[in-house]
């Protein structure tokens, strides 16, 4: 039901995400000396070393993936306090879910995209390289997942689209150093379906199927709407 609700908005997500970084990455390749200038305040000072694409892919994909580990986290979070309210269970299984979930739609699916598309660009693992980057983000997001869960109406559905859009945004900026800063909206369609695969598998999992599985109501629930007949 929970995936049947939020399948939706997580394809229309995608959509729209695909239309912002399109828009981002003309405006980028208008304004040229705008992206040299802010990428010289990138982390590290690494404004130099283009191994993981041009500064302007890899500035946006330091934005978005922080901004993912976010709304993932406050999406899993809520998902799981809506169903079994046990706070110190419900932060291990926001940490998990959003740090575990997010390097895979970010960076594990595009990377293997990228692979198929024909471009072999290194690793960027951010959780590894910037630690400082990321786990500030999904430690709040566990904290807003939990103060909303039932506070906020449809708090899961708001966020988990947010998680969806943020995941869509920097699994295209990761992919965009390779395949060119416009010449991959040529290939919109295939980045379309990529993408779709990359973030509804792993973000649905995480915000929906991962906390239900962690508590025992989701599972009785499940059993009680018409499965149980599948148990053994």
């Amino acid at each position: 039901m929970e995936l049947r609700e939020h399948a939706p908005f997580s394809i229309s997500s995608v959509a729209i995400g695909l239309i912002v970084a399109g828009a981002l990455c003309i405006l980028g390749s208008q304004f040229p000396e705008v992206v040299e200038e802010a990428s010289g305040h990138d982390h590290g000072g690494d404004h130099g070393d283009h191994a993981h694409g041009p500064p302007f892919a890899r500035l946006f994909f330091h934005l978005f993936h922080p901004a993912h580990m976010f709304f993932s986290a406050a999406a899993t979070t809520a998902m799981y306090v809506r169903y079994e309210r046990k706070i110190a269970k419900a932060i291990i299984v926001g940490l998990v879910g959003a740090i575990g979930v997010c390097g895979i739609s970010d960076i594990v699916m595009p990377h293997i995209s990228l692979a198929i598309l024909g471009a072999q660009p290194p690793w960027h693992i951010c959780v590894i390289e910037n630690p400082s980057l990321v786990l500030p983000f999904a430690a709040v997001g566990v904290l807003v997942g939990i103060a909303t869960a039932g506070a906020v109406i449809r708090s899961t559905l708001i966020s988990h689209s947010l998680h969806v859009l943020m995941s869509t945004m920097a699994s295209i900026f990761y992919m965009v150093g390779p395949l060119g800063l416009i010449a991959w909206i040529d290939d919109a369609g295939k980045v379309f379906v990529f993408v779709v695969i990359a973030v509804m598998l792993p973000c649905c999992a995480s915000d929906i199927a991962f906390p239900m599985l962690m508590t025992s109501a989701g599972r009785s629930a499940y059993d009680a709407d018409g499965c149980g007949h599948c148990q053994h």
